[in-house]
């Protein structure tokens, strides 16, 4: 993928979307997989992960990815913010249920895969675990992301069990999904739901190297999360490859 720098960015008009380089960071793959959905194009910038990324904090305010910013508005860095924009500014089939039950379920869910405190939140917390043990306190200082994602040994367990209710819910409700003759998280239809799953599962069990050319660091990373719970049903992959194969784009570009 080519990326603006943060200073060509600051004098591009339209829709810029800061992503994390290199790598398939699910909150950007997620926000890039909405846009692609919804026909909306962008520029991407450029954000490196685990780092300080001061000229973008002065430029946005944040340091994170990803961050959309369109034209003169206001910097978008929530999932929800980032759905909205790609809704207004998309066309084709919307990733939004018309259905007020439905919508709401479906942004209850995406919360649970992304928000804070939810799947990934939680995930992120047993990796960065696994970092803390192998390198002792000292890691902690080194990267931002200890901090940021208030990581605290004493709540190890309480992150543990919060990914495998969680992954106990999905599985129940791709089922029942199922049974109704529903290839989908949300009703009857294509939502930003399945996206965020798709992406997001990856935390879980990636995608082969020929799909998602991953650093190798990264995916054993992300592999701790599948180590440190007993087992999870493969409905779950088979939920996502299922919208990468029919509605996502492989292989990924990062």
């Amino acid at each position: 993928m080519d990326y603006l720098s943060i200073s060509d960015a600051q004098q591009q008009t339209g829709l810029r979307l800061v992503l994390t380089r290199g790598v398939p960071g699910p909150w950007s793959e997620a926000a890039k997989a909405v846009l692609d959905l919804r026909h909306v194009a962008y520029q991407a910038v450029e954000q490196q992960g685990g780092r300080k990324n001061l000229d973008l904090v002065a430029w946005t305010g944040h340091r994170n990815a990803p961050i959309a910013l369109y034209n003169g508005e206001p910097p978008r860095v929530r999932w929800l913010e980032i759905l909205d924009l790609a809704e207004r500014l998309g066309s084709g089939e919307s990733l939004v249920p018309k259905a007020l039950d439905a919508r709401i379920f479906m942004v209850g869910l995406i919360n649970e895969i992304a928000g804070e405190r939810g799947f990934a939140w939680n995930a992120r917390l047993l990796m960065l675990n696994a970092g803390y043990e192998a390198q002792g306190p000292e890691v902690i200082d080194k990267n931002p992301m200890y901090h940021e994602y208030q990581y605290d040994a004493g709540q190890v367990s309480l992150a543990r069990q919060r990914v495998i209710d969680f992954l106990d819910f999905l599985t129940a409700h791709i089922k029942a999904q199922a049974s109704r003759g529903s290839a989908f998280l949300v009703g009857d239809q294509l939502t930003a739901a399945d996206a965020y799953w798709a992406c997001f599962s990856n935390m879980l069990q990636s995608l082969p190297a020929a799909q998602n050319p991953m650093p190798d660091g990264l995916r054993r990373s992300w592999a701790v999360l599948a180590k440190s719970i007993d087992g999870y049903d493969p409905v779950l992959i088979h939920q996502r490859d299922m919208t990468y194969a029919q509605h996502l784009k492989l292989p990924l570009d990062f």
